[in-house]
């Protein structure tokens, strides 16, 4: 079975939230904010840019657990809409398969994709309205 990360969205909290769940849990924090990314990452539906200093993303790790989250870009998210499961896919066919049968009867809210930071990467909601993030690195590709 891949490994399955929780992944939790803010509304301007993240780099707060994310400091607390350190000084709770230990670990190592990195955090990269839309000012980081291209041009238009961490755009709305309707265009509008996100705060630059807002977080794109964050990642708590220690030993092999390890905790994920960012900035909402569309909003402050809903409950039900601020956790997301993130599934770390070990080959081109696993993050096929997996986001295939994943998203059967359910909605597909980004096709699978090449991103900017070097991976395969889909999200979707199952039939049941859990939220996925399936991810693959580009560099560690295998078939």
């Amino acid at each position: 079975m891949p490994q399955l990360t929780p992944y939790l969205f803010f509304d301007g909290k993240c780099g707060e939230a994310m400091e607390f769940y350190k000084s709770c849990f230990g670990g190592k924090l990195t955090v990269s904010r839309y000012a980081d990314g291209p041009e238009g990452a961490g755009c709305s539906e309707d265009g509008a840019q996100s705060d630059p200093d807002r977080i794109m993303h964050a990642s708590l790790t220690g030993g092999d657990a390890s905790l994920m989250a960012s900035d909402n870009p569309m909003g402050a998210p809903k409950i039900g809409d601020h956790v997301a499961l993130s599934v770390h896919c070990e080959t081109m066919a696993d993050i096929q398969r997996l986001f295939n049968a994943l998203s059967e009867d359910g909605k597909v809210t980004m096709a699978l994709a090449d991103t900017f930071w070097g991976a395969h990467f889909g999200m979707l909601v199952d039939k049941y309205g859990f939220h996925w993030m399936l991810n693959h690195p580009l560099e560690e590709q295998k078939t």
